[in-house]
């Protein structure tokens, strides 16, 4: 049984599907004004690695991602685009210039979770794309009392929701702390929120009964997630972030539309800071996801970071951390190109299998198994992938001790590391891992060839010194030489 934790409870419950054997998954997605960061891509990953589990587990996964495609910000950044360029500011060209700035980042948004591994959704809606359904979903809202207009505008008011709060887990009186009401707003209470919002001039805009405006930001997830998954669905996902106000408001929204429960099961990842500090441009500890990618060039060095904690704990970024996961990732890649050596170590002979023992079968096969079910023990709990992922390095070092046991013959050694290597890629696809080794362009490749080749020479005729020597001089170009019985294996520190 796997279990969630489920911020609405505030407890692990069971996971149970509205549908037996299959899941309903809507996860709050970018807005598209900027190049996605590291942050981004946790929350993204995070929702990938647990879609990517239930597959395995064997449920159809439909999963929804929106896009906000018109906001504050978007508009902001169009026009701050249209002085900087020096374009004529008028309503068509701003238009155009919020259609091409969302356009541009989600492209880029897109073309980077493709390099990082990250799978796309089953839908993803556009709030441009939805307005009229949000417009008869408002007037559902008005009709039932819960939502009132106020000259052009159109909100929300969360004193006719009795239990507004729930997933915040605060009273209206505690939400009121720090909130004034503004001069010249025309809400009646402080916290009501817009659900349409009347349009500024030459902003986007689209006609509605209330007058010429664009929808409220909450407004378009309450709509996009029931349009597609219907009016109850099983998992809301999103950062710890946008518990409040805007999952609040969505649940508000949905349930006062409906009378039904909007979500089973609430998903929170925790977020990220860098270097103890929240990530910020003017800190100048922003890091994008193309400048890790550019820094690294291996997106399972992010990914291990990711995994090494419990998605819903906060993560602080920093270069050693990459470092280790850098080491990691190496352990299972040596411990691959060691498989690699013996399986093909034959002088020509394909290894005949047909001669194991029963037995042997059967207790490479236990201990497959007893490795498959601590992997399963681990997700099953809440996705604990720090433990998933511990599981894949004992295979690891049960493999190792194979290949050095003295009495185990090549055949035998041959058919159960086989077998653990299948484990660790088999399940390190299910956490989204390529475990792809990274080919760095250098010009040393030939020289180092060369040196591994003479210190192996050297040794065969027992000349310590010199292969000493070449050593150490590897050592100096960030070169390690593993001796193995097939002969010396190289890698980069």
């Amino acid at each position: 049984m796997i279990k969630i934790y489920n911020t609405l409870t505030r407890r692990k419950e069971d996971f149970n599907p509205i549908e037996k054997g299959k899941i309903k998954m809507y996860v709050c997605g970018p807005t598209v004004y900027d190049v996605p960061h590291i942050g981004h891509a946790r929350s993204a990953y995070v929702f990938d690695f647990i879609r990517r589990y239930f597959a395995h587990m064997g449920y159809d996964v439909t999963f929804v991602r929106n896009v906000t495609d018109v906001d504050d910000k978007i508009i902001n950044k169009a026009v701050s685009e249209l002085k900087e360029f020096g374009e004529n500011f008028t309503s068509g060209s701003l238009k155009m210039r919020v259609t091409e700035v969302s356009s541009r980042y989600l492209e880029v948004y897109h073309n980077e979770l493709e390099i990082l591994g990250i799978e796309p959704p089953t839908y993803e809606p556009k709030a441009t794309e939805n307005i009229e359904n949000m417009i008869r979903f408002i007037q559902v809202l008005i009709e039932k009392g819960y939502a009132y207009v106020a000259g052009a505008n159109v909100y929300f008011s969360v004193e006719k929701f009795e239990s507004y709060g729930k997933l915040s887990k605060q009273n209206i009186g505690e939400m009121m702390h720090g909130v004034r009401k503004e001069v010249g707003d025309d809400k009646k209470h402080p916290l009501d929120f817009a659900l349409w919002k009347e349009a500024k001039q030459n902003e986007p805009s689209w006609q509605s009964p209330w007058g010429t405006g664009r929808p409220g930001w909450h407004i378009e997830c309450s709509v996009m997630s029931t349009g597609i998954l219907g009016e109850m669905f099983d998992i809301h996902g999103g950062g710890l972030d946008l518990i409040f106000p805007h999952h609040e408001n969505e649940i508000a929204q949905a349930e006062a539309a409906t009378g039904k429960p909007f979500a089973n099961y609430w998903i929170h990842n925790g977020l990220l800071s860098v270097n103890g500090e929240k990530m910020s441009k003017s800190l100048g500890n922003f890091i994008t996801i193309a400048d890790f990618l550019e820094e690294y060039k291996d997106p399972d060095l992010l990914k291990i970071f990711f995994l090494n904690s419990h998605y819903r704990s906060p993560v602080d970024y920093g270069a050693e951390k990459i470092e280790e996961a850098r080491r990691s990732k190496e352990r299972i890649l040596i411990f691959f190109d060691k498989v690699e050596r013996i399986v093909h170590h034959a002088h020509g002979r394909e290894a005949d299998e047909s001669i194991l023992e029963t037995d042997f079968i059967n207790e490479t096969a236990k201990i497959i198994d007893g490795l498959e079910d601590k992997f399963l023990e681990a997700m099953n709990d809440d996705f604990n992938t720090s433990s998933a992922l511990a599981v894949l390095f004992e295979a690891v070092k049960i493999g190792n001790d194979q290949l050095a046991h003295i009495d185990l013959d090549e055949i035998k050694k041959r058919h159960i590391v086989g077998a653990i290597r299948s484990f660790i890629i088999a399940h390190a696809d299910i956490l989204g891992l390529s475990l792809n080794p990274v080919k760095k362009k250098t010009n040393d490749s030939e020289k180092i060839e060369n040196l591994v080749s003479e210190r192996q020479e050297a040794r065969k005729n027992r000349d310590y010194a010199k292969s000493d020597r070449i050593r150490d001089e590897l050592l100096g170009m960030g070169i390690i030489v593993e001796d193995t019985p097939e002969g010396p294996v190289w890698r980069r520190k």
